[in-house]
């Protein structure tokens, strides 16, 4: 997965990847950066609390916790 920052930020810088990257491929990471934006605003709305930021966003807590690992998100060695 690329890096959210490598993304465009504007219409037009996503015109000119048309026809250079797949639209597979830029569906899929922008996808990425709002789930990773959700999760982050749902730890922050929780103040950090997993079980509510999972419910919030009707993930399971294992989901969850398997979406923190994949966009590297908080300390995952705790437990909460």
């Amino acid at each position: 997965m690329a890096a959210p920052s490598a993304l465009p930020r504007s219409a037009e810088e996503f015109k000119q990847l048309v026809g250079r990257v797949p639209l597979k491929e830029l569906v899929r990471e922008t996808s990425d950066i709002i789930e990773k934006l959700c999760i982050e605003a749902a730890l922050e709305l929780t103040g950090d609390n997993r079980a509510s930021a999972s419910e919030m966003l009707g993930l399971s807590r294992q989901g969850l916790y398997a979406k923190l690992h994949r966009f590297g998100i908080g300390d995952l060695i705790r437990d909460d």
